[in-house]
């Protein structure tokens, strides 16, 4: 399932490729608690608070998922990847 969001043009999926990059924004102590689980795909762990300082040491030519329990911090830390050069990012879904 992929939905294009008109207002921010940002692509909510739950769709992943092997080329994609995981990035999991929630707390750290969230993803201790809840760890997302999935084989093959390569997973980095960035709370919100800290992607931003960190968007140097990405790469802008690499694909990436961001994901959060809810969508909302995923879908504002997305834009600011967005804003920052980055043009191969989405918010990934997951769906149970």
């Amino acid at each position: 399932m992929t939905i294009d969001s008109p207002t921010t043009h940002i692509r909510h999926t739950s769709e992943i490729s092997i080329a994609d990059i995981l990035i999991d924004v929630r707390h750290p102590a969230d993803v201790e608690q809840q760890p997302i689980s999935l084989p093959d795909m390569r997973i980095i762990s960035i709370p919100f608070f800290n992607l931003e300082q960190q968007l140097d040491n990405l790469d802008k030519s690499s694909s990436y998922l961001l994901y959060c329990d809810k969508g909302i911090m995923s879908r504002l830390q997305a834009q600011l990847m967005r804003d920052r050069g980055f043009e191969q990012v989405a918010v990934f879904i997951q769906v149970i």
